[in-house]
């Protein structure tokens, strides 16, 4: 008797099928990966910081700079949102990650569920009130647009609802004249 079995090799129809089962597998699943990607919104919510596409931001974003110094130069902008008061174009939250919000004491639930009230207060530097502004704001959540809230006013102050919970952008611009100043603020939504 021997105690040692001889090694049998698996046959070639078993080795050739399972070949063809494992490449058909592969096949199926790069189809079924490109197939749901192209059905998803991928690509759809671009994100559009300062009213423009990312490209434009990322082409100009120095010119943008330099255009809210000279916009500072010349007037003093005070926001408040809600209970919020924020002095000054800001924009340096956009190199910040979304999860900083939550270690944060400023800026934190600025937005509420419900009626929000955004005012905007621009005076020169003489301390009288700009009543010739535009102000064009953009309240966005930071994962889709559907949620998205448009806001063009002229006067100090605009009201608008928002009815979901998360994270938000608040993004837009002030212009005065020929000048032109930029903001953009990280924040999230409470109830």
């Amino acid at each position: 008797m021997k105690n040692n079995e001889e090694f049998k090799p698996m046959p070639k129809w078993l080795i050739y099928t399972l070949f063809v089962l494992k490449f058909a597998l592969g096949i199926a699943l790069i189809y079924w990966t490109i197939y749901t990607t192209l059905q998803s919104d991928v690509g759809k919510d671009d994100d559009n910081a300062f009213l423009s596409d990312y490209q434009k931001v990322d082409r100009n974003f120095n010119d943008m700079v330099a255009q809210n110094n000279i916009f500072e130069e010349n007037y003093n902008v005070k926001f408040l949102f809600n209970e919020e008061e924020i002095i000054g174009l800001s924009y340096e939250d956009i190199f910040l990650s979304q999860r900083v919000i939550k270690n944060r004491d400023t800026r934190k639930s600025i937005l509420k569920i419900g009626k929000n009230r955004f005012t905007v207060l621009v005076q020169d530097k003489n301390g009288n009130d700009v009543k010739n502004k535009e102000i064009d704001i953009l309240v966005t959540k930071t994962t889709t647009h559907e949620h998205d809230v448009k806001l063009s006013f002229k006067d100090d102050s605009k009201e608008f609802d928002i009815n979901s919970l998360g994270y938000w952008n608040i993004t837009g611009t002030i212009t005065v004249g020929n000048n032109k100043g930029n903001f953009y603020i990280k924040t999230n939504a409470k109830k």
